[in-house]
């Protein structure tokens, strides 16, 4: 996610909002570092096949998580979750994309800002019932770069882990 300017159609303000846009190769790779770290599932990057359009896509695994489809991943089991591993939910009106809007949240201890959080980017594991992420955007938050989030009291460092 970056943080843009945009009109507010309300007040005619121009005001910072979060957006989604494409990952750049390293974005995607540390995206999955960093869900490795914070919710340890692990990733494997495969390498890169081409798109029906012919531009290259990475591939990457995970462990299949057996969930029963009576048993879903509820949106708020995910709420508590996040909360567990210390995310607080992001104010929907400082994003600007309404279909991620109710799914973004920040964790201020290491500055990572996640989105995407919809149930079906959880599964919910039929033996224990916890809860595994499996597709969510990570994205992190250096220190001075937001004007909406507060900066990380420990930023993450993917070199330290």
């Amino acid at each position: 996610m970056d943080e843009v300017m945009l009109l507010d159609p309300r007040t005619f303000l121009v005001r910072p909002k979060l957006t989604l846009r494409g990952a750049l190769p390293s974005e995607y790779l540390r995206r999955w570092a960093i869900m490795a770290d914070v919710f340890g599932v692990p990733t494997n990057y495969l390498g890169n096949v081409a798109n029906p359009s012919g531009e290259p896509q990475m591939v990457v695994v995970q462990p299949y998580v057996d969930q029963a489809d009576s048993d879903p991943a509820l949106i708020e089991d995910i709420a508590v979750y996040l909360s567990a591993n210390g995310f607080e939910k992001v104010d929907p009106s400082m994003v600007a994309l309404p279909e991620v809007a109710d799914v973004t949240w920040y964790r201020q201890s290491d500055g990572i800002l996640l989105s995407d959080a919809h149930a079906r980017n959880f599964r919910k594991e039929t033996t224990t019932g916890a809860l595994v992420p499996v597709d969510l955007v990570l994205n992190l938050v250096p220190p001075g770069t937001s004007k909406l989030l507060p900066p990380a009291t420990s930023p993450w460092q993917w070199l330290e882990k």
